[in-house]
């Protein structure tokens, strides 16, 4: 985590410096040499090296735990995949204020899987609650949306008495050419009562996307950042789980490190090393700062190093100039462990039925016309690092 931190600041730093000297009419070729380490294949009249000094971990509580946060979407491992390829997701929040504050993607579950090292797809089973089925006939009910088979809980309103497929109704699914998805009841409903529905249904795939390894995709599921690593790898699937409104879904760990940011300035010409030395440090103490900080990149502190010749031509008496500063940095991580998944709802059951269930052995209970196991069912499981097992929080923390 160090190194990966300290580099991505190490280009953050070589980004801004390339984009406030590339207007500089004495400096033309400045730009492209301002670069991490002594990477120069020739050295050149003029350059600006950024290197790691060294840095400190400040820690901010107790086994670096920062709280709980609440988010639409979570990360979830598919069954017997790798599940590496995306190292973390977040809301997307100029999406979601696009969409008048609303999230712009339905309900579900939303598979990636990686057709290429460097591609993916999106396949999606958008979730449907509590929908009102339309009466075809005094026996037959409509949905808006074609279910997947093994998603359908069906329920007799007021009451919310869930009947039991293949018993109370049945579902046509498996017709030749186009199922309609209808249900027929046994037994026609009477006086006021009706019926409601929760299933998944398909939304179709998308994509080809492509991955950038480092970077991330806000495209593929619109209010979604996918963060995709270097641990790409073709036929590894991972699955989004899209919430309809903000629940717990990650645990956050994090803490600070302090970083000091070396800056070596070479030039042929000694005022030139002085000029640039000079307006570098100005830039980044007195422009630079204040915008970084907003970021969560402090600096704290700049110390300016003293100057050194190296030759450059022994009979032409020609050096390099070369002069240093230095910077002391602040910067914040943070690691997000995934929850477990929530329960949405719990349905009493008689006394005769948890008698009969209780009896069921495990091959029959995974038969059973139940919502227990509809998560494993989908491949979706949780997503878990061997350091956080059996970890518990043993201080308060307050949310």
């Amino acid at each position: 985590m160090y190194f990966r931190l300290v580099e991505a600041l190490k280009r953050r730093f070589i980004m801004e410096l390339r984009s406030y000297w590339q207007y500089h009419p004495l400096y033309p070729d400045l730009p492209d040499n301002i670069i991490g380490k002594f990477s120069f294949r020739e050295r050149p009249s003029t350059g600006i090296v950024v290197k790691t000094g060294g840095g400190s971990h400040v820690m901010l509580s107790a086994d670096n735990y920062v709280g709980i946060i609440d988010s639409y979407v979570n990360l979830a491992k598919y069954q017997n995949k790798p599940g590496l390829a995306i190292e973390w997701v977040r809301e997307d929040a100029l999406a979601i204020q696009k969409n008048n504050g609303g999230f712009p993607t339905p309900p579900g579950v939303y598979y990636v899987e990686l057709t290429e090292d460097n591609e993916f797809y999106v396949d999606g089973l958008a979730n449907m609650y509590n929908e009102i089925l339309t009466p075809v006939d005094t026996f037959t009910y409509s949905m808006t949306s074609l279910p997947l088979k093994g998603t359908i809980r069906i329920y007799e309103m007021p009451a919310r008495y869930q009947l039991v497929e293949g018993v109370n109704y049945t579902v046509d699914l498996d017709a030749q050419g186009s199922p309609t998805g209808d249900i027929t009841l046994t037994q026609a409903l009477t006086g006021n009562r009706y019926l409601v529905a929760d299933y998944k249904h398909p939304v179709g795939s998308r994509g080809p996307y492509t991955i950038s390894p480092g970077f991330a995709n806000n495209t593929a599921i619109p209010g979604v950042v996918l963060a995709f690593g270097r641990r790409n790898k073709k036929g590894d699937i991972q699955a989004i789980v899209v919430d309809d409104c903000r629940r717990p879904a990650a645990q956050v760990y994090g803490g600070k490190w302090e970083l000091t940011m070396d800056f070596d300035v070479v030039a042929r010409d000694v005022y030139a090393q002085q000029e640039i030395a000079d307006q570098t440090v100005v830039y980044l103490w007195g422009v630079l700062r204040p915008r970084l900080s907003s970021e969560g990149i402090e600096m704290s502190e700049i110390s300016l190093g003293g100057e050194s010749e190296e030759v450059y031509d022994e009979n032409g008496d020609d050096y390099f100039y070369n002069s240093s500063f230095s910077l002391t940095v602040q910067t914040d991580w943070e690691v997000h462990i995934p929850l477990s998944a929530f329960l949405r709802q719990v349905t009493p059951a008689s006394q005769e039925y948890s008698e009969y269930t209780a009896s069921l052995t495990d091959a029959q209970l995974r038969d059973a016309n139940t919502a227990i196991r509809q998560a494993k069912d989908m491949g979706v499981e949780l997503m878990r690092d061997p350091y956080f097992n059996n970890r518990t929080a043993t201080f308060e923390v307050i949310r």
